[in-house]
């Protein structure tokens, strides 16, 4: 599936449902599948930081990034949710997915799809955690925090092996 054939978030949809915060985003350019991680994020970071301001969405290496202005470290452990949950949740439907990394020396955009919306060339490429970070994240104080999914949250953690 090329990377745009499929409906992406609107800029406008997300300004109109959360003015402020999105007025004056550089683009948001994700599929409609993480628009409940984006509602997720804002509707969890509000409370901490009523003047969150998001700059830009887009997809990088088949996950979510969010650049947004926030020192508030309940808005930055949405944010880093967030960013985790969509390597697991289908760009395209919001479905269970996975990250679909393409075989090595293939030249080819990482997604994450679930099986019904990846390719039948996507679906062998198997799935997988990527790499020695995954689901950490480590915020500007140098506390390491990780997605736990049984409570759907950041909590506290040692940094990942590579880092003890």
């Amino acid at each position: 599936m090329p990377m745009h054939e499929f409906p992406r978030i609107k800029k406008d949809d997300l300004v109109a449902e959360f003015p402020g915060v999105f007025d004056t985003a550089n683009y948001t350019d994700v599929g409609v599948g993480w628009l409940g991680l984006v509602r997720e994020f804002v509707n969890e970071a509000l409370p901490h930081d009523p003047a969150l301001i998001v700059h830009e969405i887009k997809e990088k290496w088949a996950t979510m990034r969010i650049w947004c202005d926030t020192p508030v470290l309940g808005a930055r452990l949405a944010k880093g949710k967030a960013e985790f949950k969509s390597g697991m949740t289908c760009e395209v439907c919001g479905a269970p997915g996975h990250i679909r990394r393409p075989p090595p020396g293939r030249h080819a955009w990482w997604r994450t799809l679930c099986d019904e919306h990846a390719s039948d060339d996507q679906r062998s490429w198997g799935t997988g955690h990527q790499g020695p970070f995954y689901g950490h994240m480590q915020t500007r104080d140098g506390q390491w925090y990780r997605y736990d999914e049984t409570t759907d949250s950041m909590i506290p953690s040692e940094p990942p092996a590579q880092w003890r």
